[in-house]
């Protein structure tokens, strides 16, 4: 993925699928809008590309807020 550095954090490819899973940190969801219509393969197929985005959570700190709220 092209954009600023340090953006793509792991990527992963879904064996026995096109498919392929990629671990970004961004700032803002605008930020990834715009970092994925720069991606040459959706300049060129962009109509044929499917991308499913999920936000996600480190898993210590979802941990450290149950904790929290248990202790109430």
């Amino acid at each position: 993925m092209t954009g600023p550095a340090g953006v793509v954090v792991d990527l992963w490819k879904v064996v026995g699928e096109r498919k392929v899973l990629a671990i970004v940190d961004v700032e803002t969801p605008d930020m990834l809008d715009q970092i994925m219509f720069d991606l040459p393969i959706m300049q060129k197929m962009g109509q044929h590309v499917q991308a499913d985005v999920k936000s996600l959570r480190r898993y210590e700190d979802f941990a450290a807020d149950v904790k929290e709220r248990l202790g109430r």
